[in-house]
């Protein structure tokens, strides 16, 4: 059966935009692998979300105040459809999914919530864990310091790294949430004694990651169902399972996988997202548009009917106008590419146009999907010519 936000929310602390960082995550921590706050005005409005997802490149001081660090995630309704949360989340990084009542925040969607959902569809019966993992890990070893780590998780772009021992094995994870809050109190204990001494935040960016890394790691071995690993991270409340093999990690399987192993099974070709009720009576123009382009593309491109192709539609008023955003995500053969900001972002935000936008978004993701099947192509040729190589010799 299908949910709503109202049935997946969930509270989270509200805190106002003065409020010094370190307070905010000192109140709003206060249960493990959980950081989130709403940033409101003095007059209560809803001003921005903070989690240990923007906090992950933080390196201020701790009395930087909350509103210079907000992040502005999908604002949803409490009728919002699950779909359109999974979509939300597929189109972004974001933790959390702020729910407003009347502009007020009146709750969250987080990505457990979604999992709600997935876990009580049908999109995962009969999977494997294998199917969605990823075979990437990015690892560090106990005695790489927490500055180091930092880096690293900015550098790849993840959230969570394995911390293995002199003899490679598991021994721990570090994740934006173990940053966040634990370097928080390591500050909060070490404030500057003196101008001549390193600052507390380079003090503790020096120390080892075993420090603060969590012991408990979360596994899943890759021939376990899906749905097995959706209910252990849902029951701990955590975002990434790590793939293990005789206690070594060989993949890393995310809330994110899961979602997108449950958008890639729905069968209509053409998705459309996000439109306000007003804004509906474009979609049969949108769906004409979105068509014309996977005729396109499937003159280069070899497409099944398996193959989804997602738009998700934001629209912004400003003044008597709308300024309209649009993200566009295509499956092929199960994997999922998705358009970024097309490059003259600063012109797209002044055409005011939905067609527009959308042709953008299009052309943006043509290029995407056309150089991974160059790569693709010359990869099998290499292949082929190791190949011919050995039999030669």
């Amino acid at each position: 059966m299908p949910m709503a936000v109202s049935d997946l929310m969930e509270e989270t602390t509200v805190v106002e935009a003065g409020t010094d960082v370190a307070k905010a995550i000192s109140l709003a921590a206060k249960e493990p692998n959980i950081l989130h706050f709403a940033v409101v005005e003095n007059n209560g409005a809803y001003a921005g979300m903070v989690d240990d997802r923007v906090l992950r490149d933080f390196t201020g001081e701790p009395s930087v105040k909350v509103g210079k660090l907000v992040a502005h995630p999908q604002t949803v309704e409490p009728s919002t459809s699950d779909e359109e949360v999974i979509a939300y989340f597929l189109n972004s990084d974001s933790k959390v999914l702020p729910v407003l009542k009347n502009k007020q925040v009146i709750g969250v969607v987080t990505r457990w919530g979604a999992l709600k959902a997935v876990a009580a569809s049908d999109v995962i019966k009969g999977k494997k864990v294998s199917d969605f993992m990823r075979r990437r890990v990015v690892n560090v070893n106990e005695t790489t310091t927490i500055g180091q780590t930092r880096k690293l998780l900015k550098d790849t772009g993840v959230f969570r790294v394995v911390v293995l021992d002199e003899k490679g094995r598991m021994s721990g994870i570090v994740s934006t949430y173990d940053l966040a809050v634990k370097v928080s109190a390591h500050l909060a204990k070490n404030a500057r004694q003196s101008t001549f001494e390193p600052t507390s935040l380079e003090r503790v960016g020096s120390e080892p990651v075993r420090s603060i890394m969590t012991t408990d790691v979360a596994t899943v071995n890759e021939n376990d169902s899906l749905a097995n690993a959706v209910r252990q991270m849902i029951d701990r409340r955590i975002m990434g399972l790590v793939v293990s093999k005789e206690n070594k990690p060989i993949g890393m399987l995310a809330a994110k996988d899961v979602m997108t192993a449950c958008l890639v099974q729905k069968p209509a070709p053409i998705q459309i997202m996000g439109l306000a009720d007003e804004e509906k009576v474009m979609k049969q123009s949108l769906f004409d548009e979105c068509n014309a382009f996977l005729q396109k593309l499937s003159k280069t491109i070899e497409l099944s009917p398996e193959d989804v192709l997602t738009l998700h539609v934001k629209s912004n008023v400003e003044g008597k106008k709308k300024r309209f955003e649009v993200k566009s995500r295509l499956t092929v053969k199960g994997k999922v590419f998705s358009s970024r900001q097309p490059p003259n972002i600063d012109e797209h935000r002044q055409n005011w146009d939905l067609h527009l936008a959308t042709r953008e978004s299009l052309d943006e993701l043509e290029k995407i999907v056309k150089k991974e099947a160059e790569f693709e192509w010359e990869r099998n040729a290499a292949r082929k010519s190791v190949k011919r190589g050995m039999h030669e010799h």
